[in-house]
């Protein structure tokens, strides 16, 4: 059985319209917090993964489904997964709910690279294994 990361997060003031709901853009960033705080989880520093630069891994690709709004000064919990792996990437997959509805599911694509050339490589074994807890159950 695979795991669930699970963290929590609240819409600040300045992240949201004058009307109170969270800017559609924002929810990027939300996701990439959490990923900073999963990855820690998974077994790499934040140094590690963030400043070590032998293998680098840049979003290639990022989509959100957005399903209700997100209210300033609300709190929300966050559900992450790798959705699944590829030769040279490994895409993740954030569940933004609360209150047992969903609000949002981004998923956002990282390719591995070689941090000298910039040149899409396979993915690291390490990385897998690391991340394979987390892996989506078919």
């Amino acid at each position: 059985m695979s795991q669930i990361f699970k963290t929590q997060i609240q819409i600040k003031f300045h992240e949201a319209d004058p009307v109170g709901i969270m800017y559609f853009a924002n929810i990027f960033t939300l996701a990439h917090d959490s990923f900073e705080v999963f990855i820690q989880k998974a077994g790499y520093t934040w140094a590690q993964w963030f400043n070590e630069r032998k293998h680098i891994f840049p979003i290639r690709h990022a989509e959100c489904d957005y399903l209700r709004p997100f209210k300033a000064g609300e709190i929300y919990d966050i559900e992450i997964v790798v959705a699944e792996f590829s030769t040279s990437s490994f895409k993740m997959q954030y569940t933004f709910k609360q209150n047992g509805h969903d609000h949002a599911i981004v998923t956002m694509v990282q390719t591995c690279l070689d941090g000298a050339t910039f040149k899409k490589i396979n993915l690291l074994e390490e990385v897998k294994q690391k991340l394979s807890p987390y892996l989506k159950e078919a």
